[in-house]
């Protein structure tokens, strides 16, 4: 690191107590012009031309200083929060499954209000801000809000553990919002009827397959995506469910009528070599069926607002009410990771002990 003084005329660097250049013999007194020259870690130079010597000396020590903390704390520069999401974005792609909602969660609520920032520039008001946006934009529900201030958090966090940045988590002291995930979606035995009458005469019949064996095994939206042929049964009725969302991979059995529907989507295959048992129309995994569940809602006069997760729930529902399968198989069955997330249908189970228990005057 040093500072040399620059000659205008033939372009030579010289000391700086030079007043005239010795190569071409320009005079300095009419104007002079200051080098900061700096060696990098790579070795590269780099320098900047000031105007005065002053400038050229402060900017010397700025750099110094800088260098000192790199190599005696390990101080860097500061990255921006635009360079570390996509370092993020690219190591989630590798390691998780979600990666894709992060992405569009990040591009649609946080970069906009946070892009070009530096990391230790993003405050917790900031952060507040990004979630009255959404408020205001939108009303977005409490879950959204809370994946939305989630990620903030795991970018941060994920950022320190790669020690690529040490400040502070904005996110950290931001309270979640408090979710109602005890909504229990359930179809009556009359909207079922509609529902399988209209399946039937349904045109797509690969699509209405797909919901059909939704109903009969409260299989979830992407174990059904997911679902490939060779991790099929047959002759057993049984399936093989790998990654599901309990975290293990799990063997289910499946009832006669969930054997007949796949039966019949092997025949309604348009591709033979496809691995997947309900693919898209192009024979790849399918990664909606939100639209077509729409309109066989409405031709089956179904509530708009039931979600295509509610067969999973009217499956476990029916279940639960039947007095025939114990808390334990159901939690089995809806590959659950512990009780209490098969808590949500105990009323049910409650009901039918009732019930049971209502019978001895009428046996004795």
């Amino acid at each position: 690191m040093s500072i040399n003084l620059v000659c205008k005329k033939c372009k030579s660097n010289l000391s700086v107590r030079s007043r005239v250049c010795k190569n071409c013999g320009y005079d300095f007194c009419s104007g002079k012009k200051y080098k900061v020259i700096v060696k990098g870690k790579d070795g590269r130079r780099i320098s900047k031309v000031l105007d005065s010597l002053s400038m050229a000396k402060k900017l010397e020590r700025k750099l110094k200083t800088q260098s000192l903390e790199n190599s005696l704390f390990g101080i860097s520069k500061i990255r921006m929060i635009d360079d570390i999401w996509e370092k993020y974005l690219s190591w989630a792609k590798q390691h998780k499954k979600s990666w894709n909602k992060d992405m569009q969660r990040w591009q649609m609520h946080v970069q906009p209000h946070l892009k070009g920032k530096k990391m230790d520039a993003v405050t917790t008001y900031d952060v507040h801000f990004v979630i009255k946006r959404m408020r205001l934009k939108r009303n977005y529900a409490p879950a959204t809000i809370k994946h939305v201030i989630v990620l903030i958090k795991r970018v941060y966090n994920w950022a320190a553990e790669m020690d690529l940045y040490s400040g502070q988590n904005p996110a950290l002291k931001i309270k979640l919002p408090k979710l109602n995930n005890e909504i229990t979606e359930c179809l009556s035995k009359d909207e079922i009827r509609r529902l399988l009458t209209t399946l039937d005469i349904w045109v797509n019949q690969r699509a209405a397959l797909l919901v059909k064996f939704a109903l009969f095994t409260g299989l979830r939206r992407g174990e059904l995506f997911n679902l490939k042929w060779k991790n099929v049964d047959h002759k057993n009725g049984w399936i093989y469910l790998s990654g599901t969302k309990g975290g293990k991979d799990s063997y289910l059995p499946i009832s006669d009528e969930a054997l007949k529907i796949l039966n019949k989507a092997e025949k309604h295959s348009l591709y033979p070599d496809c691995p997947y048992v309900f693919p898209n129309r192009r024979g790849d995994r399918r990664t909606t069926i939100s639209k077509i569940w729409t309109r066989i809602k409405k031709h089956a006069k179904i509530n708009h607002k039931f979600r295509f997760h509610g067969l999973r729930h009217t499956y476990a529902s029916y279940l639960a009410s039947s007095g025939k399968v114990s808390q334990y198989t159901l939690q089995k069955l809806l590959t659950h990771k512990t009780p209490q997330m098969t808590q949500r249908y105990a009323h049910l189970f409650d009901e039918t002990l009732r019930e049971g228990a209502n019978l001895l005057p009428e046996l004795i």
